[in-house]
């Protein structure tokens, strides 16, 4: 006679364990955001600076370190290897920088300092990758995105309002960051993960429509070249089903880009009563398609010294942070192959090409993260410092590679069936 499960017998039990199993992941969630998003939007290192946090910067990152942790653990954890696998390359700067020390770095003072910050933005690197090794991490996912989305365009919005001054460039807005570069970098990769988990597209929309203007603020030409690119690929995949609704959005768009240009045109080129010609320029440029003012003299400069650096020495480079204090070309590619070398370049280059092949494999899968991925590489040089990047790639492993693997401790013992006697033999 066969014994009838626990769970069937007594339902009590199967909605108690549902509940349990819910208020964890919602556990989950918060730790996932009171880590993430503080540091992707570089709020935590804002609110240090600015003496606003009861606790320091490292204590608050230890703290929400081990609470993701822990909650991952709690939550049934199965492993995508590639994402992990991805993550070699910060790891070889940090050892780099840490142990070999080829390059002083002394842009934040002692070189000790930076040793620290690496190791610190790593391990929320590494926890980012890790908050997705769980089996909804499709939501921790899209609530870390848009939470983070949304948080970077509010401070944007608030510095443009004059209630309190980020920037280092004036004319320009920046938030958290304090760079006008960083934002567009942080939102685009954002909405990248917001496209490809989120199927709802007038939710996706309300989500565009909210931040674009925070990228319109900042002036970065390379941030808004990215950002239109992203947003054209998620409209032509949409363009069919939604054909009436983009001739909407175009009907809506069109006059309040104009009116963002010109309001834009009489408060970000103004200082007092002063206007600040780099700043209309720029803003003429992007807004003009004027493709030759776009083009900046001194990145070329810059990028030209890069490659110099690297012929001097290819293979081994000149030690991490030389590619981004002693040179600074604006480009990852370059600025990684003068800190480790051409074999941190190869593999940096092979895990975006393999993410690329797979998602072509898969039917486009992943691919709205491929976008932000592959073109801020010839825009920025601070990528593989940014957990950002990194928890974008890793979305993007997670969705191309669906195969997971879970650590067991014991295996799980099989019922032992009593031998039978064989039939007699006529």
């Amino acid at each position: 006679m066969n014994a009838t499960p626990a769970m069937a017998v007594n339902p009590s039990l199967m909605r108690a364990a549902m509940r349990r199993r819910g208020r964890l992941e919602q556990f989950l969630i918060i730790a996932a955001l009171a880590l993430l998003v503080p540091a992707m939007t570089k709020a935590l290192v804002w609110a240090g600076e600015a003496g606003m946090l009861p606790v320091k910067p490292r204590d608050y990152t230890l703290l929400t370190l081990a609470g993701a942790g822990l909650m991952v653990m709690l939550n049934r954890p199965s492993f995508c290897p590639p994402a992990f696998l991805m993550l070699l390359v910060p790891l070889a700067r940090v050892l780099d920088v840490a142990f070999l020390q080829r390059f002083s770095v002394t842009d934040l003072g002692d070189h000790s300092v930076v040793v620290m910050t690496l190791i610190s933005n790593f391990l929320v690197t590494f926890t980012a990758v890790l908050l997705l090794s769980v089996e909804s991490w499709r939501r921790v996912a899209l609530w870390v995105a848009v939470v983070t989305a949304l948080v970077s365009a509010g401070c944007v919005y608030y510095e443009w309002l004059g209630f309190r001054s980020f920037t280092r460039i004036s004319g320009r807005m920046s938030g958290f960051p304090t760079d006008p570069n960083d934002p567009p970098i942080i939102i685009t990769l954002m909405l990248a993960v917001v496209f490809s988990l989120n199927p709802r597209f007038w939710r996706n929309v309300t989500l565009i429509a909210l931040v674009a203007p925070a990228i319109a603020l900042t002036l970065s030409r390379s941030g808004m070249a990215v950002f239109s690119c992203l947003l054209l690929c998620y409209f032509a995949a949409n363009l069919r089903r939604h054909f009436m609704g983009m001739l909407l959005i175009t009907a809506i768009s069109i006059p309040l880009a104009i009116s963002g240009v010109a309001i834009l045109s009489q408060t970000s080129t103004k200082q007092g009563v002063m206007t600040d010609k780099n700043t209309t320029d720029r803003l003429k440029a992007i807004f003009e398609l004027d493709f030759e003012r776009i083009k900046s003299p001194e990145r070329g400069k810059d990028l030209q010294d890069g490659w110099e650096a690297v012929g001097k020495k290819p293979v081994f480079g000149h030690g991490s942070g030389a590619g981004t204090s002693l040179w600074k070309p604006h480009n990852q590619v370059v600025a990684l192959w003068i800190d480790i070398g051409v074999f941190g370049v190869l593999f940096f280059v092979l895990g975006l090409l393999v993410l690329t092949f797979r998602s072509f494999m898969l039917k486009l899968s992943g691919f709205y993260c491929l976008v932000p991925l592959w073109l801020f590489v010839p825009c920025s040089q601070i990528l593989v410092e940014s957990p950002h990047y990194w928890f974008t790639a890793a979305v993007c492993c997670n969705l191309v590679f669906t195969r997971r693997f879970r650590l067991v401790l014991s295996a799980p013992t099989r019922k032992a069936f009593p031998p039978q006697t064989p039939l007699p033999q006529s």
